[in-house]
This record gives structure tokens, sequence and C-alpha cells, in this order.
């Protein structure tokens, strides 16, 4: 059993007080996250989707790339899910600043907006989620699908 003191070292080698890279020891980090500053600067839903956040104090440099590979193929499926990101991001945010009544109006008018999209995008394109299918029995195999005579285009 390892006991501090100024001459024994746990078993890596390093100090109590360190812990052990690659080549070496280094003293312990004590990290933290600042907090955001109230009503920071944020991107439209369909620019956080892309970004990665909703904020661009919190850009990460490597999206750029992953989005060019990997564009978006289907502009109301994008649509929805950057709404649905949104309301995630300023859910999270609201967590934290919880006064901040702008933000709150926001993300209820977000929420608003994609339910509205959800139907729309359900009557064209079909649904979205399992659940939506099954709502009043377990037929949904048995309805048109898009591509069937009678199913949506």
């Amino acid at each position: 059993m390892y006991t501090e003191t100024s001459s024994c070292t746990p078993a890596n080698g390093c100090p109590q007080n360190q812990g052990s890279l690659p080549g070496g020891c280094g003293a312990l980090a004590f990290p933290f996250v600042a907090m955001q500053q109230q009503d920071p600067p944020r991107y439209d839903q369909r620019e956080a989707l892309q970004q990665g956040t909703l904020f661009p104090g919190l850009d990460l440099p490597f999206h750029k790339e992953l989005r060019s590979r990997f564009p978006a193929a289907n502009n109301a499926l994008s649509e929805l899910m950057a709404l649905d990101f949104a309301i995630d991001e300023l859910g999270l945010y609201l967590v934290t600043h919880a006064d901040d009544q702008e933000v709150l109006n926001l993300y209820w008018k977000y929420i608003a907006l994609a339910k509205e999209g959800r139907a729309r995008y359900q009557e064209q394109y079909g649904p979205l989620t399992q659940t939506t299918v099954t709502e009043g029995g377990y037929r949904w195999l048995n309805d048109p699908w898009p591509w069937d005579e009678g199913g949506s285009d």
C-alpha cells in the first residue's frame, strides 16, 4: 500500500501531486468550464445544426470538415433536425440561465415551429417515428408506402 511521504512515489513513479504522461510526469490539473455570458450571440437554427452549436462562441473548427463531407440530403428533414437541435441547445442554456426571458421565448417559439414543421413533413413524406405510425394500432405495414400508389409523394 502506498503512503505519502516526501521520498515515496506511487507505482507509476510520479509524486502524489502529479500524474503520468507519455515520457514522464506532469502536474495534476484542476479543470473548470467557464459559464457562458448572459444572452450570447446565437446562430439561427439551420446554421446551428450546420455548425454543431447554437452559440458561435462554442464553435469547433473540425465541424467545417464534417459539413463538407456529409452535406444534408433532405432539406425538409434538415430543417426539423435544425429546430430540434436548437431546442436542445436552448434548453441546455436555460439550465444555467433560467431568467433569460428572451431565450425562453425563443425556446417556446422553436418548439411551436418544430411541431408545425413535423406535421407538414408527415403530410408530405410520411411518419417520422414509429410511435407516430402505431397510434391506434400496429397496422403501419398495411398502409401505402411512399412508392406505392396512394402513398406519400
